[in-house]
């Protein structure tokens, strides 16, 4: 089973590469938990070709029923980029489909007393799946079996999964074994492979380390002048890093590369 879980990992990472899914960078990139990384992946990429769009739908499917997790229950996604890989895996399965918006409400199948397959794009770490798909399904009784993503970004989304009492489950996961691969089809470099397994091994120290460095404040500094991604500068400063928040700030407004108003 395991081998055929890694030749899936593998199919749809070629996937995701030839569609520009995933994107590499020398400084970083925010991510929803106001944590930082040096890669991006952007899961809707596989809806660029409809062949490659069926792949993941059936590896997703080919994930859930190797799992076991079927039971006559439904599918489940959440508003809205979800949609796109819960809605074709229910009508792969021929299962119902239950549409969860961000607000709570419920559309299509009923999921009272039912076992629920939860299916998302990526586990990305935020907090939707713990402070709203999780309660709303719980609110009308469904029985939660399991949560399937396409990509796991293997950051701390997981953890956020378990305090659910849940188990995760993921087509591709962003593992070492992921990064081998890449390296060996020269998606990555050697050089950027050698970044990306240092940052494994202690993702906070790599963080820190990067926003303190000239590219990584300027890179901070980027966003936090622009009023489309001010939000997600704050983010980094408040929830992703708060204790070097204050240093950071400092740095920021006696170099000139932000206004000061901005931190009051």
């Amino acid at each position: 089973m395991y081998e055929r879980y890694r030749k899936l990992q593998k199919i749809n990472l070629d996937i995701l590469s030839r569609n520009d899914g995933l994107q590499f960078t020398n400084t970083f990139f925010p991510y929803p938990s106001g944590q930082i990384g040096p890669y991006d992946i952007q899961s809707i990429v596989v809806e660029k070709n409809g062949k490659d769009y069926e792949t993941a739908i059936n590896s997703l499917k080919e994930l859930i029923t190797g799992e076991g997790f079927l039971g006559g229950g439904v599918i489940s996604g959440g508003e809205s980029e979800d949609w796109n890989f819960s809605n074709p895996v229910a009508y792969a399965l021929r299962m119902p489909h239950a549409k969860i918006c961000k607000d709570g409400r419920i559309f299509g199948a009923d999921i009272n007393k039912k076992n629920i397959n939860h299916v998302a794009s990526t586990n990305d770490e935020d907090s939707l799946p713990k402070d709203i798909w999780a309660p709303a399904i719980r609110k009308l009784e469904g029985i939660i079996r399991g949560i399937f993503f396409y990509v796991d970004r293997m950051e701390n989304g997981t953890q956020a999964i378990e305090e659910l009492g849940l188990k995760s489950h993921a087509v591709v996961y962003l593992n070492k074994d992921a990064w081998n691969y890449l390296e060996e089809k020269k998606v990555i470099t050697p050089e950027f492979y050698k970044i990306l397994r240092n940052r494994m091994k202690d993702k906070d120290t790599w963080a820190k380390n990067m926003l303190r460095s000239e590219k990584g404040l300027k890179t901070l500094a980027n966003l936090l002048n622009n009023p489309i991604t001010l939000n997600k500068g704050m983010k980094i400063l408040d929830k992703g890093y708060p204790d070097i928040s204050l240093e950071l700030q400092k740095r920021l407004t006696k170099g000139n590369m932000v206004d000061s108003h901005i931190f009051k």
